[in-house]
């Protein structure tokens, strides 16, 4: 039997990964044509240079992130955007595989590196999002670039990983995160308080002015036109609110929290909620008009329900946690026999793949702590943030190369235990 060079076998991981992703394309192009969360709409209207417009009343918006909507508006003025789209998430997807790999190089995994690249090549929620219009593919990509940025590179010198460019490049690049996954921004809270325990500790810790100029290069021009149109500097958009509101409402609590681990909130339910949502802005004492009012609204809404049912709120945030962000299987899965066996497969698949996650952060070394440090901060960000907001599986696509390498890195502390 042939043996391979990790080069080789890296060659082969990618080829897998393109040879997957066109796959999945081919038998799933048409979902490219839909535009389930209003995406395509919004970059129809920057390429038509009437800027962000929301689809249905096509006055401004900041609903959603924008850099999902302007990669779409670039594709839509180059040439046809579904293909484009196509071509570019297959692009992104083999990219995030190489990242993930030139990532694990630069934490030492050593020949691991590869089964952390084959699983971010094979994983079904990263397989199955390339064909879709949604920001699950370009977020991973961009994370694991910042990871990757913002990882210790046992090959260069601190000075060197320290430069004024590269601080400069690391607070662009988040930005572009926050840009198109607004849960990075709890990331980012996490990582400045980090860095002032380190100076309250008068331990080494990066300038902060480079990293935040290259941040406001990125999300400066947002704010403004948020400023100039709403009145205020939104840094994220207009969607926390009902994002919080959907996962905890009367018709959620009772239909899904007490209906046990495996109730799905059917869709005539949830049409039904929505329906009544927007009665009752309709018949609130003072107008509710706006993104921004009815942003408030529903953030104001969703507290008053924690509040008035806080047990309820607490098994809500163990579902979103254990059936959604971190769920194994999907809720609403393909029927018949091969269905089936599908769902099966992709739940052995996510049982081996968290468990040698939790493996891996169980056995870091304190003197490795300091590298992984940004990755282990990633998973308590978003976990924290999706315990309260919706949650599904899909909320993870973003963590699967750091969770990808934490596994290899679970594998590698049992090859030298043995």
């Amino acid at each position: 039997m042939p043996q391979f060079s990790d080069r080789t076998w890296l060659c082969i991981i990618l080829l897998l990964g393109v040879a997957l992703r066109v796959g999945v394309l081919w038998t799933y192009y048409d979902r490219l044509a839909e535009d389930p969360d209003g995406y395509r709409a919004i970059g129809a209207s920057v390429a038509a240079g009437e800027g962000f417009r929301h689809p249905q009343t096509q006055a401004p918006t900041a609903y959603r992130p924008p850099v999902f909507p302007l990669l779409l508006a670039m594709l839509m003025l180059t040439g046809p955007a579904q293909a484009g789209l196509a071509v570019v998430h297959l692009l992104l997807g083999v990219g995030t595989i190489w990242m993930t790999w030139s990532l694990g190089c630069r934490l030492g995994l050593g020949r691991f590196i590869l089964i952390a690249a084959a699983i971010v090549a094979v994983d079904p929620i990263l397989l199955q999002y390339t064909a879709h219009v949604m920001t699950e593919t370009s977020a991973t990509f961009l994370i694991v670039w910042l990871l990757w940025l913002a990882a210790g590179d046992r090959t260069i010198s601190e000075s060197a990983r320290s430069s004024t460019a590269h601080l400069i490049l690391m607070g662009f690049v988040f930005g572009l995160c926050a840009l198109c996954r607004p849960t990075v921004w709890a990331f980012g809270g996490l990582l400045a308080l980090r860095w002032f325990f380190r100076r309250f500790r008068r331990r080494p810790s990066i300038a902060a002015a480079p990293l935040v100029i290259g941040l406001m290069i990125a999300v400066g021009p947002w704010m403004i036109r948020n400023t100039l149109e709403f009145g205020r500097p939104i840094l994220t958009t207009t969607h926390g609110g009902y994002t919080l509101l959907l996962g905890n409402n009367p018709v959620y609590y009772d239909e899904v929290v007490r209906g046990g681990w495996w109730a799905v909130w059917s869709r005539d339910r949830l049409l039904r909620w929505q329906a009544d949502l927007e009665s009752d802005i309709l018949e609130t004492d003072s107008p509710v008009t706006g993104e921004v009012a009815r942003d408030r609204w529903m953030y104001d809404r969703a507290r008053r329900n924690i509040k008035e049912h806080p047990q309820l709120f607490l098994r809500a945030c163990l579902l979103r946690l254990g059936r959604g962000l971190w769920g194994v299987v999907p809720l609403t899965g393909t029927e018949g026999a091969s269905g089936k066996v599908l769902t099966w497969c992709i739940g052995c698949f996510y049982v081996v793949v968290l468990a040698g996650m939790l493996w891996g952060i169980v056995s870091l070394r304190t003197k490795d702590a300091e590298q992984w440090m940004p990755l282990l901060l990633l998973l308590v960000a978003f976990t924290a943030v999706h315990s309260l907001y919706w949650a599904n599986m899909r909320m993870r696509a973003p963590l699967m190369p750091a969770v990808a390498l934490l596994f290899a890195l679970g594998l590698s502390a049992l090859k030298t235990r043995r």
